[in-house]
């Protein structure tokens, strides 16, 4: 009516097709009831769907492949429950820490983030959706819950409530939690209304009143320094793993790990347990165990795992030298300081 289409993009989709390839349709019996589908996993799992696949080919739809949706969409709402549940005492006004003055940790966590945030805009950008679902699904469960959150409980809940490490902690868990919603909001657009008025802080009264977030520039050489971190990490997973099917220890709290170094490797390691502010222990909270040693050796790098000496903390349960020797006699020294200034 205008002497032009009213839309500027079109994006077509293939065949909906089942498990094993076959086109979808009345005749053949595999016809899916989506409503009983939605009755069964919620609307936002078949929203996640038309996310995950690649609707530049055939898209399969099948029993087993909306369940994989769904464990999806359940690590996503869990890293948002997890984000909220540790900002209920943030005020974003009152308790945001200058990026400068974060802990290393969260620096690396932020700028991983931004990495993420990135990729995602991106895949939205150029219409690939599918890209979107992997970035942030992969991010939920390998980046945030196998990694960064696991390594933040220990500051988070045996901290001060207000110390600098715990308040360095929520800043970037806030700033994670806004973003995600924002990215997400286009996809699981319920799921993201519910959780963005309980994040702390002025904000937007939906999210989709919200923009995305802007690109910010990475640090590149935090970046690669972690990665070299993460590997070592990794390493001592897996010799704690061993360590526990050997009953040589319970918990990885009970272990201490011995970590050889090649010397022109050792600097990073060295570098990041000398930046610990006010408590320390860097590698030990990011190894999740209560002693780290670090040995320089002429072989490759290598983890081995013996039991922590002392005794287990009543409170954040590693185990101290410490422990029956201060006023508090259950706790670490790391525990009775704070309880001290309770």
């Amino acid at each position: 009516t205008r002497g032009r289409a009213p839309y500027r993009r079109v994006v077509t989709h293939g065949f909906t097709v089942d498990g094993e390839g076959k086109k979808i349709s009345k005749s053949l019996g595999n016809d899916v009831d989506t409503t009983k589908l939605i009755n069964t996993y919620g609307v936002e799992i078949l929203r996640l769907w038309t996310v995950m696949v690649d609707y530049r080919e055939d898209m399969r739809f099948s029993d087993e492949m909306i369940k994989r949706v769904a464990e999806a969409y359940r690590k996503v709402r869990n890293t948002l429950r997890y984000l909220l549940s540790n900002l209920s005492d943030f005020d974003p006004a009152r308790d945001t820490v200058p990026e400068e003055e974060l802990e290393e940790i969260d620096r690396y966590a932020l700028n991983r983030h931004r990495q993420v945030a990135a990729r995602v805009l991106e895949a939205y950008e150029s219409y690939e959706f599918h890209h979107v679902y992997h970035q942030l699904v992969q991010y939920a469960a390998a980046d945030l819950s196998s990694v960064y959150f696991d390594v933040l409980k220990d500051r988070l809940y045996c901290d001060p409530a207000g110390g600098p490490r715990r308040r360095s902690a929520q800043t970037v868990l806030h700033r994670i939690a806004r973003d995600i919603c924002r990215l997400l909001a286009p996809v699981l657009p319920f799921t993201t209304d519910e959780a963005w008025p309980l994040i702390p802080g002025e904000a937007e009264p939906s999210v989709h009143l919200a923009s995305f977030p802007d690109g910010e520039a990475l640090d590149d050489a935090l970046l690669a320094r972690w990665a070299g971190l993460l590997e070592v990490r990794a390493l001592a997973t897996k010799a704690l793993e061993e360590a526990r099917d050997a009953k040589e220890v319970a918990a990885s709290l009970e272990a201490m790990v011995t970590v050889k170094v090649p010397a022109a490797a050792i600097g990073p390691l060295r570098d990041y347990e000398a930046a610990s502010t006010v408590f320390p222990g860097n590698l030990a909270n990011l190894f999740i165990v209560s002693r780290v040693r670090l040995e320089e050796a002429e072989a490759p790098l290598a983890v081995t795992v013996a039991r922590a000496p002392g005794a287990k903390c009543g409170r954040c349960w590693t185990f101290s030298e410490k422990v029956g020797t201060l006023d508090e006699p259950e706790v670490c020294e790391r525990c009775a300081e704070v309880l001290a200034r309770l």
